[in-house]
């Protein structure tokens, strides 16, 4: 009876979804629940123009929340819905104290002062800077020879290699597998791990035996939507975590990952400059840096001086510490692949870039573009970049590896020279 007339009310008030664990107290009485993903910390990296990445003739849930609460930054956690207390009524769950953990936000732990011991963490926190470039396991296993050819031209070139897994819901290799191949040509990996993929127990049960394969470096991602689910608002497709709890999971755990592994993880989440309003991307961003993350890589860069004003900000009142952001550089030389990126969640395509590709000999032109935009980035202050091949023909990207480090030298010093002159 209670629950029946709970769903009425709050259904009729809210467009609530029963979670049983209910959050709208710390949500300005937006239910968060109606985020097709399920996501209880904020939006995510794929919203562009305040509009929701799975269906994107709605609004953001977590953006029209984020506004209500209008700059008020809070650094606490909600853990993710327990599944025994969906379709339950959450005044009973309150009363009894079923729903306390899940309901009440938690407080980040703050562990800088443990040192992730990556080669990778430590080039970053030198200042180096670093190149990264992305590969996509293979669907199976006689696709690592391509995977073994990619290296065998690159080793030199590269500071990491991120080994995707399941990009866009389509199963894979284990990142780690594909990370094995990169290992073995002295290269440091990247493994990758979305909350869409997993619930707590077998993430943290994964992220343990990469740590025993030697792995060190990590981007936890909340993940993009599975291909073959409708797009809609439903319990059974609600992602079993996000970004933000994956960290939180990890960094509670890093002085036992110490001991155990003798090893600190090194821990990445995304970011993406192009979500509007600007001030919520700094705001997820830097929630996810009390989360735990140590370091960024953002989504595909394609307009400089968007980068450069956001970057600006997530970087206010923090110039004594260390960059460790890294801008995606698209390295776009087909069509098809053109148009992918063109549909990627969260992924801003500027028209300078379309400009190019209606030419016939776009390729070189778009390296030429690639290169100015990693060049600008440069001066505006980056960690790095990585690099994200989308069509380019192998030659192409060995030139844009081989000549990035030098060009990058140029802009920091053009940037030096730019401060000292102010």
């Amino acid at each position: 009876m209670i629950y029946t007339v709970e769903k009425w009310i709050k259904e009729t008030a809210f467009g609530c979804n029963m979670c049983g664990q209910c959050i709208l107290s710390h949500t300005k009485l937006t239910c968060p629940m109606n985020c097709p993903k399920g996501l209880r910390n904020g939006p995510c990296g794929g919203t562009l123009e305040g509009k929701c990445e799975v269906i994107p003739e709605l609004d953001c849930v977590w953006t029209n929340i984020e506004k209500k609460k209008a700059g008020n930054k809070v650094f606490k956690l909600h853990l993710p819905p327990d599944p025994q207390l969906l379709n339950t009524a959450s005044y009973v769950n309150y009363l009894n104290g079923k729903d306390k953990k899940t309901r009440l936000p938690h407080e980040f732990l703050d562990t800088g002062h443990i040192e992730a011991n990556s080669t990778l963490s430590q080039k970053m926190m030198r200042g180096e800077f670093v190149v990264t470039l992305e590969i996509a396991s293979p669907l199976k296993e006689k696709g690592l020879s391509r995977v073994e050819k990619i290296m065998q031209r690159v080793a030199a070139h590269v500071d990491a290699v991120n080994t995707t897994t399941n990009a866009g819901g389509i199963p894979s290799l284990h990142s780690t597998r594909t990370a094995e191949v990169v290992k073995a040509h002295g290269v440091e990996a990247i493994i990758q791990f979305c909350g869409r993929d997993h619930r707590k127990e077998d993430f943290l049960a994964e992220f343990d035996r990469a740590l025993e394969m030697g792995y060190a470096n990590f981007l936890l991602l909340t993940g993009d939507w599975l291909p073959n689910e409708k797009r809609e608002v439903n319990q059974r497709t609600w992602f079993p975590m996000d970004s933000s709890q994956m960290i939180h999971f990890v960094n509670e755990r890093l002085d036992s990952y110490q001991q155990s592994h003798d090893t600190t993880p090194f821990l990445g989440c995304a970011s993406n400059p192009f979500s509007t309003p600007m001030d919520i991307s700094v705001n997820r961003l830097h929630f996810k840096r009390n989360a735990g993350a140590r370091f960024s890589q953002t989504q595909a860069i394609t307009h400089v001086p968007t980068y450069v004003e956001w970057y600006k900000q997530v970087r206010a009142g923090r110039s004594s510490e260390p960059k460790l952001t890294i801008p995606s550089i698209p390295l776009v030389g087909s069509q098809r692949a053109f148009e992918v990126l063109c549909r990627l969640p969260g992924v801003y395509v500027d028209p300078s870039l379309h400009a190019i590709m209606e030419q016939p000999n776009f390729q070189r032109k778009a390296l030429e573009w690639a290169f100015e935009i990693a060049e600008g980035v440069t001066e505006g202050g980056a960690a790095g970049v990585h690099a994200m091949n989308f069509g380019m023909p192998p030659e192409l990207i060995d030139e844009f590896l081989v000549q990035i480090r030098e060009r990058a030298s140029a802009a920091r010093q053009r940037a030096s020279e730019t401060l000292m002159n102010l």
